[in-house]
């Protein structure tokens, strides 16, 4: 309770400790569905740019697969996709399996000219037309970054409280909106992070 005793005390106000630590929880709950959204949107998303470009069945290509990463690097792209796919028999299935940062790492600049410069505006028709596509895959790189640092906080049971969690959720709507209004409408619709915010006890 270290972390939240010290938030009280630095606010100067009489709220218990706890009353802050109930409160981290819940946010935490309630962002569930807005990162559920996000991570079903953009894998959805980065799956219909690969089979545009490798086909349907790209899990088991293996053009598709040295094109990623492998070796030393710190994310063992390539090593993830070939164990889900020794696992799995249909594209749906490997498609799931995978984990959030593969989909974030498919937005690094090395795919710039054999993925995205043909497909974004495709897969992201809400992205800015006025912003060139490099542009557009370094700014979402970034921004799935902060919203994996997010998830991982929360999967970890870790204080999220003294993030800009308005910004946070900015930027998972944003997300969203570059793949489908529609479905950023209906998550705002129904996600109670707002009204949380509004009941912040600190």
């Amino acid at each position: 309770m270290t972390t939240y005793e010290g938030a009280v005390a630095h606010a100067r106000l009489r709220t218990h400790p706890f009353e802050l630590y109930r409160w981290n929880m819940r946010v935490s709950g309630a962002f569930l569905l807005p990162l559920h959204t996000c991570e079903v949107v953009i894998r959805n998303a980065v799956a219909e740019a690969v089979a545009q470009q490798h086909g349907a069945l790209w899990p088991w290509q293996e053009g598709f697969r040295t094109s990623l990463p492998g070796g030393t690097a710190r994310y063992n792209a390539r090593e993830e996709l070939r164990r889900a796919a020794s696992k799995h028999t249909s594209t749906a299935a490997v498609i799931a399996s995978l984990r959030f940062a593969f989909w974030q790492h498919l937005f690094t600049q090395r795919f710039d000219r054999t993925l995205w410069s043909k497909t974004l505006r495709r897969v992201l028709p809400g992205a800015d037309p006025d912003v060139p596509g490099h542009l557009v895959r370094a700014q979402l790189h970034g921004n799935l970054e902060q919203v994996r640092q997010l998830r991982n906080r929360i999967a970890h049971h870790e204080p999220i409280f003294a993030r800009d969690l308005a910004l946070d959720l900015a930027t998972i709507g944003r997300i969203v909106q570059m793949r489908c209004a529609h479905i950023e409408r209906w998550m705002n619709r129904h996600e109670s992070v707002t009204s949380l915010l509004k009941r912040r006890p600190v």
